[in-house]
């Protein structure tokens, strides 16, 4: 029986727990032994987040062990793998001392505040021989999977446009307001328009080039707006936190291939022909759980994982931290290709 833990117990790391449960319902060969960062008392509120409600009054917490000190309950507790769902500044260091403990780790994104940090993720997941994964849970969407079948088929032509949005209200629901302080969270680059960076990158591989502009009239780096220059199509993406408070969340994109253009909006894919629009038939399993689902068969199954790696989502992280110096400097910028 393996053993887990969560480290980081706001919302999402409730989220995590909930999909947990069901999934050791499901496979029947892991527990959890401890959280990090909460009460008992604190740990069965339940929570309203973005994703829902997050209910956790039915869960055993008998057998499981409170901390406040991740490093105490590293040392004590005998764990195979953790979740670490902690503010993005922490990322690198928590992950970093679980795998030099022997510890798998699940890590939410970003990966890291810099690529110096990325890369000091990777050299202690390799040194250590532990799995690092990083929760850029898009990539799991059915929705999106879907996408990747139809870009790597070409069964629609070859894509020669895209365009990507994601817009929200200024977040003012974290502690102390971290999230809006780029030193620690990256802003709504890192911590907002990632998950588009990333499904860029994922869906269509790194660009050639790309251009970026930003606003900072309410936060720093509340606004983003990105062209990538592949060799025969471009793609534009685009994020903003700093709408009103009453402005609905709205996350959408449009790929344009040489016969149909397929949408996403309001989590709904659609295909539109010439002669027809529908709806292809899709799970309606999260991404969140089908991610964990993966990192547990990576983990306890050995079985590999072709949807995403720490090295793939580096590249996301380099993508955006590229934005920013390409809106800083006023210029086209040049992407660097590992050979």
């Amino acid at each position: 029986m393996k053993k887990y833990a969560i480290i980081g117990f706001g919302g999402l790391g409730k989220m995590h727990l909930s999909n947990m449960v069901k999934l050791e319902k499901e496979r029947g060969d892991f527990k959890l032994a401890a959280i990090c960062g909460t009460t008992l008392e604190e740990a069965t509120k339940s929570v309203q987040i973005n994703l829902g409600t997050v209910d956790l009054s039915g869960v055993d917490f008998s057998s499981c062990n409170f901390y406040q000190d991740y490093k105490e309950m590293i040392n004590k507790e005998k764990l195979d793998f953790v979740l670490s769902v902690l503010p993005t500044y922490l990322h690198e260091e928590v992950a970093i001392y679980c795998l030099e403990h022997g510890v798998h780790v699940l890590s939410e994104k970003p990966m890291a505040l810099t690529l110096e940090s990325c890369e000091r993720m990777l050299k202690a997941a390799d040194k250590s021989g532990k799995e690092l994964m990083i929760g850029q849970c898009l990539r799991f969407n059915p929705i999106f999977k879907k996408i990747k079948e139809y870009v790597d088929t070409e069964c629609f032509g070859k894509v020669y446009r895209a365009e990507f949005t994601r817009l929200s209200q200024t977040p003012l629901w974290t502690w102390q307001n971290w999230i809006l302080d780029p030193t620690q969270s990256g802003g709504c680059i890192l911590d907002m328009h990632v998950h588009d960076v990333d499904l860029i990158n994922w869906l269509f591989g790194l660009p050639n080039s790309l251009r970026s502009t930003l606003t900072e009239r309410k936060v720093k780096q509340e606004s983003v707006f990105t062209q990538y220059f592949y060799d025969d199509f471009f793609v534009t993406a685009q994020a903003d936190w700093s709408m009103p408070q009453t402005f609905p969340f709205t996350a959408r994109c449009r790929i344009n291939f040489e016969h149909a253009v397929v949408t996403v909006e309001d989590n709904k894919l659609t295909v539109y022909e010439d002669r027809e629009s529908y709806f292809p038939e899709i799970s309606t399993e999260s991404d969140l759980i089908e991610e964990e689902r993966a990192f547990l068969e990576l983990v306890i199954d050995k079985k590999t994982c072709d949807i995403t790696s720490a090295q793939s989502v580096y590249n996301s992280v380099m993508l955006a931290l590229t934005e920013v110096e390409s809106a800083k400097q006023n210029k086209v910028i040049a992407i660097k290709k590992s050979k």
